[in-house]
This record gives C-alpha cells, sequence and structure tokens, in this order.
C-alpha cells in the first residue's frame, strides 16, 4: 500500500469518528478532541504525515479509553501546565499515544517501517522530554 493509500484509510477511520482532517502547509500536527479537528502538516513526506497522522489517532483512542492510561486527562484538567506532574503525564499520553497509532496502523493493515516510525518517536518524544525537564 502506498503512503497516500495509507493515509486515505487513516482518514476514513477518523471520518467514521466525526473527525475533519486538515493538511495545510501551515498544520502543527495536532487534534483538537472538543472540535474534531486533526492538523497535520504538509510540507513533511508523505510517509512522516502518516506516521503523525496514527500518532494523532492514538490521542483520540486514549481518549476513548482514558481509564487505562491512568486518568490522564483528570490528572492534565487539575494541574496547571508548568507544574511537573502535568509535564510527566503529558508525556505519559505522548508515549501511549505513539504506541496506540502503531497498533491502530497493524489494524488497519498499514505497513510501517519501523526503523523511520522509531525515528520520528525518538523525535517527538525527544522534544516533549526537553519540554518537560525544562
Amino acid at each position: 500500500m502506498t503512503h497516500q493509500r495509507s493515509i486515505d484509510a487513516v482518514i476514513h477511520w477518523l471520518e467514521k469518528r466525526g473527525y475533519h482532517i486538515d493538511f495545510d502547509r501551515n498544520g502543527d500536527d495536532s487534534v483538537d478532541r472538543e472540535v474534531k479537528i486533526v492538523s497535520i502538516n504538509s510540507t513533511r513526506s508523505k510517509e512522516t504525515q502518516l506516521h503523525i497522522l496514527l500518532h494523532e489517532c492514538g490521542h483520540v483512542l486514549v481518549q476513548d479509553s482514558d481509564k487505562t492510561v491512568n486518568g490522564i486527562e483528570e490528572v492534565l484538567c487539575r494541574y496547571g501546565e508548568k507544574t511537573k506532574i502535568y509535564k510527566t503525564f503529558t508525556v505519559i499520553e505522548e508515549v501511549e499515544a505513539w504506541k496506540r497509532g502503531l497498533a491502530l496502523a497493524k489494524r488497519l493493515c498499514i505497513g510501517v517501517n519501523k526503523e523511520k516510525w522509531n525515528r520520528d518517536v525518538a523525535r517527538a518524544i525527544g522534544a516533549y522530554m526537553r519540554w518537560a525537564t525544562s
């Protein structure tokens, strides 16, 4: 399956859940779960766009089963953004979203190059870890 066909399969998965997906050169690689919009930066390679899209789906899955990951949403609502507990639980959610995104790829029969996936995970999680320890 090409990267574009894989992206289309993930878009279909999101649209079935009521999400709108916006690919834009100014996209910020995020999901807004309240208004159900996923924003993807279109200047990245198709493969990286796929990885980030799967990761954002992972956030949707985390929210759907928040009890499984120690009530992350509850903790994030209770503490301020600058607190250590808030930052720690944000990193936990990020890691969980990457894990769930990869599991979704398997369920959708989307092949992922593990070396490139791991590179994108390390880049993203590394940035969150730098933020969390600053």
